[in-house]
Protein backbone atom coordinates (compact mmCIF):
# COMPACT_ATOMS: atom_id res chain seq x y z
CA UNK A 1 0.00 0.00 0.00
CA UNK A 2 1.17 3.44 -0.63
CA UNK A 3 1.85 5.84 1.88
CA UNK A 4 -0.82 8.52 2.30
CA UNK A 5 -0.17 11.64 0.92
CA UNK A 6 -1.65 14.37 2.85
CA UNK A 7 -4.65 16.20 1.80
CA UNK A 8 -2.94 19.58 1.41
CA UNK A 9 -1.26 18.39 -1.41
CA UNK A 10 -4.10 16.80 -3.03
CA UNK A 11 -6.06 19.67 -4.17
CA UNK A 12 -8.81 18.24 -6.26
CA UNK A 13 -9.55 15.69 -3.40
CA UNK A 14 -9.29 18.87 -0.79
CA UNK A 15 -12.16 20.57 -2.69
CA UNK A 16 -14.59 17.49 -2.76
CA UNK A 17 -14.16 16.52 1.09
CA UNK A 18 -14.84 20.43 1.38
CA UNK A 19 -17.90 19.97 0.21
CA UNK A 20 -18.69 16.54 1.51
CA UNK A 21 -18.47 17.90 4.59
CA UNK A 22 -20.87 20.63 3.86
CA UNK A 23 -23.28 17.96 2.30
CA UNK A 24 -23.08 15.98 5.61
CA UNK A 25 -24.08 18.53 7.89
CA UNK A 26 -27.15 19.61 5.44
CA UNK A 27 -28.32 15.82 5.60
CA UNK A 28 -27.29 15.24 8.93
CA UNK A 29 -28.47 18.38 10.79
CA UNK A 30 -30.76 20.43 8.25
CA UNK A 31 -32.94 16.94 6.64
CA UNK A 32 -34.06 16.37 10.44
CA UNK A 33 -36.27 19.28 10.34
CA UNK A 34 -37.84 17.67 7.13
CA UNK A 35 -37.75 13.71 8.58
CA UNK A 36 -39.77 14.96 11.12
CA UNK A 37 -42.26 17.35 9.97
CA UNK A 38 -41.00 20.29 12.18
CA UNK A 39 -42.98 23.66 11.43
CA UNK A 40 -40.00 25.35 9.97
CA UNK A 41 -41.66 28.82 11.09
CA UNK A 42 -41.76 27.86 14.62
CA UNK A 43 -38.29 26.24 15.32
CA UNK A 44 -36.12 28.89 17.86
CA UNK A 45 -32.58 27.26 16.78
CA UNK A 46 -30.26 28.12 14.10
CA UNK A 47 -30.48 25.48 11.96
CA UNK A 48 -34.49 25.58 12.00
CA UNK A 49 -34.46 29.53 11.80
CA UNK A 50 -31.69 29.22 8.77
CA UNK A 51 -33.51 26.45 7.00
CA UNK A 52 -37.48 28.52 7.46
CA UNK A 53 -35.12 31.68 6.18
CA UNK A 54 -34.29 29.51 2.58
CA UNK A 55 -37.83 27.68 2.19
CA UNK A 56 -39.88 31.34 2.85
CA UNK A 57 -36.92 33.41 0.75
CA UNK A 58 -36.56 30.74 -1.85
CA UNK A 59 -37.97 27.84 -1.98
CA UNK A 60 -41.43 27.45 -0.43
CA UNK A 61 -41.78 23.58 -1.28
CA UNK A 62 -40.21 22.88 1.80
CA UNK A 63 -42.66 24.62 4.23
CA UNK A 64 -45.26 22.41 3.52
CA UNK A 65 -43.23 19.42 2.29
CA UNK A 66 -44.87 17.09 0.10
CA UNK A 67 -44.62 13.72 1.40
CA UNK A 68 -42.37 12.87 -1.78
CA UNK A 69 -39.86 15.16 -1.05
CA UNK A 70 -40.36 14.07 2.75
CA UNK A 71 -38.87 10.72 1.34
CA UNK A 72 -36.05 12.33 0.04
CA UNK A 73 -35.41 14.11 2.41
CA UNK A 74 -34.63 11.10 4.45
CA UNK A 75 -32.65 8.73 2.28
CA UNK A 76 -30.65 12.26 2.20
CA UNK A 77 -30.62 11.51 6.18
CA UNK A 78 -30.14 8.22 6.53
CA UNK A 79 -28.26 6.83 3.86
CA UNK A 80 -25.89 9.94 2.07
CA UNK A 81 -25.37 11.39 5.21
CA UNK A 82 -23.42 9.29 7.10
CA UNK A 83 -21.92 8.15 3.63
CA UNK A 84 -20.58 11.60 3.65
CA UNK A 85 -18.77 10.72 6.29
CA UNK A 86 -17.35 7.29 5.18
CA UNK A 87 -16.79 8.84 1.97
CA UNK A 88 -14.29 11.95 3.80
CA UNK A 89 -12.20 9.28 5.31
CA UNK A 90 -11.89 8.14 2.25
CA UNK A 91 -10.76 10.62 0.19
CA UNK A 92 -8.53 11.63 3.48
CA UNK A 93 -6.44 8.24 4.08
CA UNK A 94 -6.60 7.63 -0.11
CA UNK A 95 -8.79 4.06 0.23
CA UNK A 96 -9.60 2.49 -3.01
CA UNK A 97 -12.49 0.40 -2.05
CA UNK A 98 -14.57 3.92 -1.71
CA UNK A 99 -14.67 3.91 -5.16
CA UNK A 100 -17.48 1.15 -6.23
CA UNK A 101 -19.76 2.92 -3.60
CA UNK A 102 -18.82 6.21 -4.23
CA UNK A 103 -20.24 5.56 -8.19
CA UNK A 104 -23.06 4.30 -6.91
CA UNK A 105 -23.73 7.18 -4.77
CA UNK A 106 -22.84 9.65 -7.62
CA UNK A 107 -25.87 7.92 -9.72
CA UNK A 108 -28.12 8.24 -7.18
CA UNK A 109 -27.51 11.54 -5.91
CA UNK A 110 -27.58 13.00 -9.58
CA UNK A 111 -31.04 11.13 -10.18
CA UNK A 112 -32.41 12.53 -7.11
CA UNK A 113 -31.24 16.02 -8.30
CA UNK A 114 -33.14 15.15 -11.37
CA UNK A 115 -36.07 14.57 -10.06
CA UNK A 116 -36.15 17.56 -7.67
CA UNK A 117 -34.94 20.12 -9.98
CA UNK A 118 -37.74 18.61 -12.55
CA UNK A 119 -40.04 19.52 -9.92
CA UNK A 120 -38.94 22.98 -8.64
CA UNK A 121 -38.66 23.91 -12.83
CA UNK A 122 -41.48 21.75 -14.22
CA UNK A 123 -44.08 22.82 -11.77
CA UNK A 124 -46.26 25.28 -12.86
CA UNK A 125 -47.91 26.63 -9.30
CA UNK A 126 -44.16 26.14 -8.02
CA UNK A 127 -42.43 28.11 -10.83
CA UNK A 128 -44.92 31.16 -9.84
CA UNK A 129 -43.63 30.96 -5.55
CA UNK A 130 -39.94 29.72 -5.91
CA UNK A 131 -37.02 31.54 -6.74
CA UNK A 132 -35.67 29.67 -8.98
CA UNK A 133 -32.24 31.45 -9.64
CA UNK A 134 -31.97 30.76 -5.65
CA UNK A 135 -32.85 27.31 -5.62
CA UNK A 136 -30.81 26.28 -8.88
CA UNK A 137 -27.70 27.95 -7.24
CA UNK A 138 -27.86 26.69 -3.75
CA UNK A 139 -28.25 22.99 -5.07
CA UNK A 140 -26.36 22.71 -8.09
CA UNK A 141 -23.51 21.59 -5.97
CA UNK A 142 -25.62 18.69 -5.26
CA UNK A 143 -24.93 17.48 -8.98
CA UNK A 144 -21.66 18.77 -9.83
CA UNK A 145 -19.97 18.01 -6.83
CA UNK A 146 -21.17 14.31 -7.25
CA UNK A 147 -20.20 14.11 -11.16
CA UNK A 148 -16.51 15.30 -10.31
CA UNK A 149 -16.64 12.32 -7.59
CA UNK A 150 -17.59 10.22 -10.62
CA UNK A 151 -15.00 11.33 -12.86
CA UNK A 152 -12.28 11.14 -10.07
CA UNK A 153 -13.47 7.93 -9.31
CA UNK A 154 -13.25 6.32 -12.69
CA UNK A 155 -10.10 4.77 -12.83
CA UNK A 156 -10.27 1.32 -11.22
CA UNK A 157 -7.51 2.47 -8.80
CA UNK A 158 -8.30 5.99 -8.29
CA UNK A 159 -5.25 6.73 -5.32
CA UNK A 160 -2.94 4.02 -7.17
CA UNK A 161 -0.36 6.71 -9.24
CA UNK A 162 1.14 9.69 -8.41
CA UNK A 163 -0.67 11.77 -10.93
CA UNK A 164 -3.73 10.83 -9.82
CA UNK A 165 -5.32 14.67 -9.77
CA UNK A 166 -6.54 15.14 -12.86
CA UNK A 167 -5.29 12.29 -15.12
Amino acid sequence: MLAVMPLRSRPFDAFLVFWFCLFAVSSLVYEQFIVFGIDLSRTTDIFGRSWYWYAASFDPIFLETPLWLRIMCTIDAYVFGPFYLVLIYALVRERNWIRIPALLYGTAIVYSTVVYFGYEFLDEANRAEADLLAVFIVNVPYTIVPLLLMWRMRRGEPFASPGRFGT
